[in-house]
């Protein structure tokens, strides 16, 4: 027992890591994969071959952080059929990940010193359904997910530490979080109010108040400086278009549609209550349990005794996670911006989210209740792991009891399930392994995904399946039900193959002729 207590966060990495190797082939190609590879084509071709495409590149402003290591990468190691190119993606999207998790365990253990506390951590943010499912094939909201626990431990260490390389660290990490979504610059502001509230404390001592001040221009140098080298969008207008990215962020606009609550509503019509009913219906209720209780006591506590959370003490930590929680739900009323895809551009919140049930089971292991406790987030994990397993590989497509229905489809008529069509990938090979003949013409409702997951099918099937968007001239169509949810009952139509969830429909495939 005092070896895994030791070592209890490289044992739980090793083990996900481990799963991962067994597991990460198979997932398809998600929706927005190949304008990923895109991205950072782009930029590397900017970077090493002098291609000036960056310069008019409609995205142009997305950042590269996470795209453009991975394309360097790719090169290096001659990777360049695109069936190995998606599934060293996948694999190199859930390392991080998974790194990320295991440095959320150190923060925990930081924090509380307390391993059992950093393992359910750990265990909250991995055996997440949703989260965890998209660590592969979501290469935007996960890897700005990770670098963001990767902030909150920088920071939690400088402001502890208070010692200029931990500063410079820190602000190696603001940038890349930045890098990859401008939304980055609420934690650059977390850690600018830190430092006021330090400056505003030390006016009785002047070598604190120096130290702070130094410390504050330390971190705004790296910063500034890694944003800047990282980010090749920035080399020759670096002010101009920083303050671009930024206003692209809150005018942001999309003009498609999506299945919220029974009803198609245009994207750029965003419900205001989208954001929270998906994070209420598509996370553990454990977890939001603790979560939401571990909020309110922090909320109590802060207003009962605020000069504690001034002060530079760990728990002023909180600070930090409460407005990286509270403060992108408010934007989103604020800025009117435009979500899609559930609520997967705010899945950086949730790391923050958890720390405050990890807060709250702190509160509660010092009371008689710790034991009924550990049980209760032992069931909740072990249940949470049995939908990921049983339903393996789209255990992302997830709704907690509160959306459980007896009645058959409910699910798939009323919100968007399985939106990024990775099912796509299963839906081709069956049509392959059930079909002999070497040319097969597969269309898809919507049609694109079929384009995509035919590049991770292997060489020899690629050449006997023919993607074609007329749906007459098709042998086969496959659909997600996506701007969908209606069954598909005119003839000669049959289905021959459906993958279910939760007993709702996420894949069909239908023989046309």
């Amino acid at each position: 027992m005092p070896f895994i207590n030791k070592h209890a966060g490289k044992i739980l990495l090793l083990a996900s890591l481990i799963i991962t190797v067994f597991t990460y082939r198979n997932y398809g190609v998600s929706w927005d994969e190949w304008s990923q590879v895109q991205i950072g084509s782009v930029s590397y071709n900017y970077l090493f071959h002098g291609d000036n495409a960056l310069k008019t590149f409609c995205v142009a402003d997305y950042g590269v952080a996470f795209e453009l290591p991975l394309l360097i990468i790719q090169k290096i190691l001659g990777i360049t059929d695109s069936r190995d190119i998606y599934f060293f993606r996948h694999l190199l999207t859930n390392f991080l990940f998974l790194f990320s998790a295991y440095i959320f365990f150190l923060l925990i253990d930081f924090l509380y010193h307390s391993k059992i506390l950093a393992s359910l951590g750990f265990c909250f943010l991995v055996i997440n359904p949703l989260i965890y499912g998209h660590s592969f094939f979501n290469a935007k909201d996960v890897p700005f997910l990770s670098l963001f626990i990767l902030s909150f431990y920088a920071a939690a260490i400088a402001f502890k530490k208070y010692e200029y390389r931990y500063f410079i660290a820190l602000g190696a990490v603001c940038a890349l979080v930045t890098n990859i979504r401008i939304m980055g610059l609420l934690m650059i502001l977390c850690v600018g109010i830190l430092f006021l509230l330090d400056f505003i404390t030390s006016f009785d001592d002047k070598q604190k108040r120096k130290k702070t001040i130094q410390s504050f221009l330390v971190f705004s140098f790296s910063t500034m400086a890694v944003l800047y080298a990282t980010w090749p969008y920035l080399y020759e207008h670096p002010i101009r278009n920083l303050y671009i990215a930024f206003m692209d962020l809150k005018r942001f606009g999309w003009w498609g549609k999506f299945l919220f609550m029974g009803k198609v509503v245009d994207g750029h019509e965003i419900p205001y209550n989208y954001a929270i009913t998906w994070f209420f219906i598509s996370n553990p209720l454990p977890y939001l349990l603790f979560g939401f209780v571990g909020m309110t006591l922090f909320i109590i506590q802060l207003i009962k005794r605020p000069l504690s959370f001034i002060r530079n003490t760990l728990e002023r930590n909180n600070l930090i996670y409460f407005a990286c929680f509270v403060g992108p739900l408010a934007s989103i009323f604020i800025f009117h911006s435009v979500l899609y895809d559930a609520w997967r551009h705010l899945y950086f919140i949730y790391p923050a989210f958890i720390l405050f049930a990890i807060y709250f089971l702190d509160k509660i292991f010092q009371t008689k209740a710790k034991s009924a406790s550990i049980i209760l987030a032992f069931i909740g994990i072990v249940s949470t792991g049995y939908h990921i397993v049983k339903y393996f590989p789209f255990g992302h497509v997830y709704f907690n009891e509160l959306m459980r229905f007896d009645e058959p489809e409910h699910l798939r008529k009323t919100y968007e399930l399985e939106y990024w069509a990775t099912s796509y990938m299963q839906g081709m090979e069956y049509i392959l392994a059930h079909d002999q003949r070497m040319r097969i013409v597969v269309t898809g409702s919507p049609d694109m995904p079929c384009l995509y997951n035919l590049g991770i099918l292997k060489k020899d099937d690629r050449s006997r399946l023919i993607y074609t968007d007329k749906e007459n001239e098709a042998d086969y169509l496959i659909t997600n039900y996506r701007l969908h949810p209606q069954d598909f009952l005119y003839a000669p139509i049959q289905n021959i193959y459906t993958i279910k969830v939760l007993d709702n429909s996420i894949l069909s495939v239908f023989k046309l002729k």
